[in-house]
């Protein structure tokens, strides 16, 4: 293996079956910066490309193990197209490979860097069950795009994942063996799912993951996975059986798109139940007078458009933060503090629009506060996302910052609702033709410069789209800097 030590690195031995260490150079270009634990025939490091300046994930896999694994010819061949073949867009799910290369008796595949945090690291804060199961479903959906074009992404070890900074599951480093099954990724989003929920791994193929912060999970006599519903009674029993099942392989969750429409409809029932909390509560909050004379033949566009409105805003957030229970429901005052600022919708046959997801979209450094970006969608005011605090306005060399907004399919988006407590920031809303897209490849189809509280801003989509774009063209100024903040966003429309 190529390997030039460093200054201040020093130098092994011959008999040193394992040479590598931080600050050495592998292929004469990749610095290596940190080595995650995993299973003896591949190393996982985080390293910096010397010539390209910009971070990368390394895998280094033993080509023993590769011929092993393939008693074909060419099993090298077939071990790169294989690993090759994941690296096509997957919504930024599975990290893009660079480049293959043989280095001594290793493989090394070189990806793009996710930054953010190992499993462990994110299973050890107990997130919710509902955000775990937010976190995986993006890296679900990936998974069955990729089983539809015939990859296999090998979900066999908790650090092969990272958790990127808006809080979603990134395959990091892309290695397919021969072996590889669609059925054993499957299980391994099931092992994904269930160490978010118990911070223990479920799969025992994958060698030791005490190194990488999991310990084993618990079995019964049999040998079987305690469920973990079991371990944690506040974990959901649905959402236990979908990890069961697909660790499982069982019927119904043998494929990874049936993981992803389990998932959706757990979160969309979470969604709808946080929404008929939240109307349940404006309802309590705003009692009519008992001197109102009845209007028996009153129009009803406008309470029919009021109350959109105010389901938009709750039934449209994300489920991070609702649960199975109204006890995340706004408060009374908060919810007639909306109430009373919200205009009717000239068009009641508006209906709200769910989203599935939403993350940072920001051209320029890491994105501003992205594990929080599913506040500005959560179904709660109370909860927001925000910018970073800048020392001067928004420049020519980063125009803007905001959020992408997905749904689970084409709208037709016709006004969107925002809640933000800080007026004077002046926001766009653009369509998104593709994840990611750059700023210029986006088209504005509606602005407004925010007031204090909710503004309403008329957004006709040109045609049905997945994700828009709320891009924040211009900060909201104040005494220690420039930040905005979105409390909340509604989307009224039509499904495709």
């Amino acid at each position: 293996m190529t390997a030039t030590p460093v200054s201040g690195v020093p130098p092994h031995s011959p008999q040193d079956p394992d040479p590598l260490a931080p600050g050495m150079l592998v292929a004469t270009r990749y610095r290596l910066l940190g080595r995650f634990a995993g299973p003896d025939w591949v190393q996982w490091w985080h390293a910096h490309d010397t010539e390209l300046r910009r971070d990368v994930s390394l895998s280094l896999v033993d080509s023993a193990h590769v011929r092993a694994t393939d008693t074909l010819p060419d099993p090298v061949v077939r071990f790169c197209r294989n690993t090759t073949g994941t690296s096509f867009s997957h919504e930024g799910r599975i990290a893009q490979v660079y480049d293959i290369a043989a280095v001594g008796n290793r493989i090394a595949v070189v990806a793009e860097w996710t930054p953010g945090w190992r499993v462990a690291d994110v299973a050890r804060t107990v997130p919710r069950p509902l955000d775990a199961a937010r976190t995986v479903r993006d890296l679900a959906a990936a998974t069955a795009d990729a089983h539809h074009f015939g990859a296999r992404i090998s979900l066999d070890h908790p650090n092969r994942v990272r958790i990127s900074r808006d809080g979603l599951a990134v395959l990091a480093f892309p290695a397919t063996l021969a072996d590889g099954r669609a059925a054993d990724d499957v299980a391994g989003l099931g092992a994904l799912l269930y160490a978010l929920l118990l911070g223990t791994w479920p799969l025992s193929s994958s060698g030791e993951t005490r190194a990488a912060g999991l310990p084993p999970a618990g079995r019964r006599g049999d040998g079987s996975v305690v469920p973990p519903h079991r371990v944690r009674p506040a974990i959901p029993r649905r959402l236990s059986d979908v990890a069961m099942n697909a660790l499982a392989r069982r019927p119904g969750m043998a494929t990874a798109q049936a993981v992803v429409d389990a998932l959706d409809r757990i979160l969309a029932d979470a969604r709808a139940r946080s929404a008929s909390a939240f109307a349940a509560t404006t309802k309590r909050a705003r009692p009519a007078p008992a001197n109102r004379a009845a209007r028996p033949n009153a129009p009803l566009p406008a309470l029919s458009g009021a109350l959109a409105l105010v389901v938009a805003l709750g039934a449209a957030g994300w489920a991070a933060g609702a649960t199975f229970t109204s006890s995340d429901a706004p408060p009374a005052a908060v919810a007639d503090s909306m109430l009373s600022q919200i205009a009717p919708v000239p068009d009641p046959l508006q209906i709200p629009l769910t989203p599935s997801s939403a993350a940072v979209y920001s051209p320029l450094r890491f994105p501003d506060n992205g594990v929080t970006a599913s506040l500005a969608v959560d179904a709660n005011p109370a909860t927001s996302w925000a910018t970073d605090r800048y020392p001067q306005q928004l420049s020519a060399t980063k125009r803007g910052v905001g959020l992408i907004v997905s749904f689970p399919g084409p709208v037709d988006l016709r006004t969107v609702l925002i809640d933000s407590p800080t007026p004077g920031t002046t926001v766009e809303i653009r369509t998104v033709p593709v994840a990611w897209a750059t700023i210029d490849r986006t088209q504005v189809i509606g602005a407004a410069t925010l007031g204090d509280g909710v503004t309403q801003i008329v957004a006709r989509t040109p045609a049905p789209t997945d994700r828009v774009l709320v891009w924040i063209s211009g900060l909201s100024g104040g005494e220690s800097g420039f930040q905005s903040r979105l409390s909340e966003i509604g989307f009224l429309g039509s499904g495709a």
